[in-house]
C-alpha cells in the first residue's frame, strides 16, 4: 500500500512525502531508521504511483544524505493547507519548528482523494441517532482532551492517540466517539466530521476548535484549549455545591418545619395526645417532602436538559440577560473567538477563511449568530475591520485597535492586543460569577429559612391562643 506521511527531520523541519509499506507501523519504522521522527500517517487512496500536485523535485539534506530515503517535501518551502479546497503559500507553516502540523498528511490525503474518486465510507458507521447520543459530563470531556493532547503532544499520530483512548475511556458514549474518529482519521478524514455528529457530546464551539486546529496545523493547540475551557468551567462550578448544599438544606428546612407547630398543637380538634400529634406530622411529611425532593430533581433535570442542542438558543439567549452570568458568557466567547482568529491569521490563513474558521468557536449560539453575519459581510469584500464593527459585539476602542492594525499592517500585533484584553475580561467576569454564585446560595438559605422560622413563629403562638380559646374561655 502506499502512504502519506508527516514527520520531522534532525534539524526539526516538517516534511511530508509518500512510501509505500505493508502498512502503517512499517510506514513508521521505516521512518524512524532513517532518522525521521513520524508524525501523521494516512493511507493514499490514489495509490496510483503519480507525484501528488504538492510534490515538489526539491529534496531535504536527509534524504540527500540518505539515497534510500523516500522522497519528501519540507513544509519550510511553504507549502500549507488553506481550508478552501487548495493548498496555497504559507510562509508561516512550520516555521522553526515552532508550528507542528499534526494531521497534515491525513489532510493531503483527504483532499487528494475527494479531488479523483468518491470519499470512502468510514469502516465503522455512524447512527442514525447519533445527534440524541450523550450521557457526558464535563470532568469526562476534560480527562478525554487532556489525555489526547498529551498523546498527540509526544508525537503521536492522531488515529494512534484516539485508538488508544478509545480502548480505555470509561464513558461507553465518549469512548464510542473516540473509535469512530480514529476510523476517521485512519480514513483521511478529519476528526471534526464526526465531532460535529454528536452535538450532545461536542457542542458546536468545540468542534469548531478541533476544526479550527486542523485547518491552520495546530491541532494538539486546540487540544489542549478544549481542556482549558473544560477545567475553567468545571473550576466556576467547583464551589458551587456550597450555595447548593445551603439552597438544598433550606428548602428541606421549610418543608420539615411547616407543618411541625400545627401538628405537635393539633390546630383544629378538641383533643390532645402524642400519638394524634405524631400521626398528623407525618401524614403532612409524607406531602411535603416528595414536593421537596420533587424541586430538587426537576431543577437538575431542568439545567441538563439546557445543555441539549436542541434547547441551546433559549439557554444562550437567557444567560446573556443575566449579569454577571451573561458578561462572563460574552467575555469567554469573545476570547475564544479572537484566540482562534488570531492563529488562523498567523498561520498564513487567508482573512476570510480565517474568520470562517474562527467565528463558530464562540461559545455562545447568539454571539456566534452574529459573527456568521459578519462572515457574509467579508465574501462581499469587506475587510477585518469592516467585520468587527458590523458585529456590534466589540468596544470602540477594539474596532480601533483592528483598523490601526490593517492601516499599519500590523495586524498580527493588533489581534493579539484584542486576545489578551477579551481574555482579561473573561477573567474578571468569572470571579464574578463565582461570587454571584455564592450570593445566590446565600440568599436562597436566607429568605427560605427566614420563611420557614416565620412560619414556626406564627404556627406557634396561633395554635397556643387557639388551645387556650378552646380549653379556658368563659361559658357562654
Amino acid at each position: 500500500m502506499n502512504f502519506f506521511y508527516e514527520a520531522v527531520d534532525d534539524a526539526g523541519k516538517t516534511v511530508l512525502g509518500r512510501m509505500d509499506a505493508d502498512d502503517e507501523i512499517a510506514v513508521r519504522r521505516e521512518l524512524q531508521q532513517l532518522g525521521f521522527v513520524p508524525k501523521a500517517i494516512a493511507l493514499n487512496h490514489n495509490a496510483t504511483g503519480m507525484q501528488p500536485a504538492y510534490q515538489q523535485t526539491a529534496m531535504p539534506m536527509q534524504a540527500q544524505r540518505n539515497p534510500g530515503a523516500p522522497q519528501t517535501t519540507s513544509s519550510q518551502n511553504g507549502m500549507g493547507y488553506s481550508g478552501t479546497g487548495a493548498l496555497q503559500s504559507n510562509p508561516a507553516v512550520g516555521r522553526g519548528g515552532n508550528v507542528v502540523l499534526s494531521g497534515s498528511a491525513a489532510r493531503v490525503a483527504s483532499q487528494l482523494k475527494t479531488r479523483n474518486q468518491p470519499t470512502a465510507q468510514y469502516a465503522t458507521p455512524i447512527p442514525d441517532n447519533a445527534s440524541l447520543i450523550g450521557g457526558v459530563k464535563d470532568r469526562d470531556r476534560l480527562n478525554f482532551f487532556q489525555q489526547l493532547s498529551s498523546l498527540v503532544k509526544s508525537g503521536m499520530s492522531i488515529y494512534s492517540a484516539l485508538e488508544n483512548l478509545s480502548a480505555r475511556t470509561p464513558n461507553a458514549n465518549l469512548a464510542k466517539t473516540a473509535k469512530e474518529m480514529a476510523e476517521a482519521a485512519r480514513t483521511g478524514h478529519p476528526i471534526s466530521e464526526v465531532m460535529a455528529r454528536y452535538p450532545n457530546i461536542y457542542e458546536e464551539n468545540i468542534t469548531a476548535i478541533v476544526r479550527g486546529g486542523e485547518l491552520g496545523g495546530f491541532l494538539e493547540i486546540a487540544l489542549s484549549e478544549i481542556a482549558l475551557n473544560y477545567e475553567q468551567n468545571i473550576a466556576l462550578f467547583r464551589h458551587a455545591w456550597i450555595p447548593k448544599l445551603m439552597a438544598i438544606q433550606a428548602l428541606y428546612l421549610l418543608a420539615i418545619a411547616l407543618p411541625f407547630m400545627p401538628s405537635l398543637l393539633q390546630t383544629g380538634t378538641s383533643d390532645f395526645s402524642f400519638i394524634a400529634s405524631a400521626a398528623m406530622y407525618l401524614k403532612w411529611e409524607l406531602v411535603l417532602l416528595p414536593i421537596a425532593t420533587l424541586i430538587v430533581v426537576g431543577t437538575s433535570w431542568g439545567w441538563n436538559q439546557l445543555k441539549l442542542s436542541k434547547h441551546r438558543r433559549f439557554r444562550d439567549q437567557m444567560l446573556l440577560k443575566m449579569p454577571p452570568f451573561g458578561d462572563l458568557h460574552r467575555q469567554a466567547a469573545l476570547a475564544a473567538f479572537n484566540r482562534m482568529l488570531r492563529r488562523l491569521y498567523n498561520a498564513g490563513v487567508a482573512p476570510i477563511h480565517a474568520w470562517e474558521g474562527a467565528m463558530n468557536t464562540a461559545g455562545n449560539l447568539v454571539i456566534r449568530e452574529k459573527l456568521a453575519s459578519s462572515y457574509s459581510l467579508m465574501q462581499t469584500g469587506a475587510s477585518l475591520a469592516d467585520a468587527f464593527n458590523a458585529t456590534g459585539l466589540f468596544t470602540n476602542e477594539m474596532e480601533n485597535v483592528i483598523l490601526t492594525g490593517q492601516q499599519s499592517g500590523e495586524m498580527t500585533e493588533s489581534l493579539d492586543r484584542i486576545t489578551e484584553y477579551y481574555q482579561d475580561e473573561a477573567a474578571a467576569a468569572n470571579g464574578k460569577s463565582k461570587f454571584a454564585l455564592f450570593r445566590i446560595g446565600l440568599l436562597a438559605l436566607l429568605i427560605l429559612t427566614g420563611g420557614a422560622v416565620c412560619w414556626v413563629a406564627w404556627t406557634y403562638f396561633h395554635g397556643m391562643f387557639t388551645w387556650v380559646d378552646r380549653y379556658f374561655s368563659p361559658p357562654d
